[in-house]
């Protein structure tokens, strides 16, 4: 049977929350409010960018009532039953709010998948028109030290709920683009790819498109610790604010 290529996350939201189920989105949110909660209070708008299938939404409702999702796939954002989250279905380099937002954020080094440093800036100034004066947006990447430590082991397999699933890990140091391919085979012989494409800046490249959108770096975090981010961290958490704000 052929193999289908798919949009992203148009088949692989079958076999997420498996492939994701090691992850802590408790101690994830936990981290995500002790960052926030130095800037802004609990009566705070928030919205979440690339929310995906909303579990990070579902610790952090609890101490932000206020809290929107959004994400670019229906599929993914209907996969959350939790009906205390409004969810809005848009492109995170298109917001479509008009109204101000005091904590904007997006987990998982979704920015890794903007591949063009236009698109990045294009989405920085999206964030500082929907941005209040005092505002925070925070956000994590993953670095090059975290591409090169996942294709050590670049082929993982695995079977749930009578799918099968091949997850191949790809890093080009010479364009800097990291790929993880989804082959995904469904129980009646389906069968499906998902090409994922991530850009891997190098550290400093962050810092001169954040400060040509206008923001500075508030601070800056080695990922899940409150120690500087550096340039061979795995993963690193920045929160902006407006310059001048």
């Amino acid at each position: 049977m052929t193999t289908v290529k798919t949009n992203i996350y148009e088949t692989l939201p079958l076999i997420y929350n498996h492939l994701m189920r090691k992850i802590r989105y408790d101690y994830w949110a936990d981290y995500l409010f002790l960052i926030s909660s130095k800037y802004i209070s609990r009566e705070a708008n928030v919205l979440e960018l690339a929310a995906g299938n909303c579990r990070l939404a579902e610790h952090l409702i609890k101490r932000f009532p206020k809290l929107i999702a959004s994400d670019i796939s229906k599929r993914m954002l209907a996969g959350s039953e939790n009906i205390k989250i409004k969810r809005v279905c848009c492109d995170m380099i298109s917001i479509p709010f008009k109204r101000k937002f005091d904590l904007v954020y997006a987990a998982f080094d979704s920015i890794n998948y903007l591949l063009t440093k236009k698109k990045i800036s294009k989405f920085l100034t999206e964030i500082r028109d929907i941005l209040s004066g005092d505002g925070i947006f925070t956000f994590d990447v993953s670095l090059e030290k975290n591409s090169i430590n996942h294709t050590k082991h670049p082929v993982r397999k695995g079977i749930y709920k009578g799918i099968s699933y091949q997850h191949q890990s790809i890093y080009d140091a010479g364009s800097r683009i990291h790929k993880n391919i989804f082959d995904i085979k469904l129980p009646g012989g389906e069968k499906f790819r998902e090409i994922h494409k991530q850009k891997v800046l190098d550290f400093n490249q962050y810092f001169n498109l954040i400060d040509k959108a206008g923001f500075f770096v508030a601070e800056c975090f080695d990922a899940f610790t409150f120690n500087n981010g550096k340039p061979d961290s795995k993963r690193v958490q920045f929160v902006l604010k407006k310059a001048g704000g």
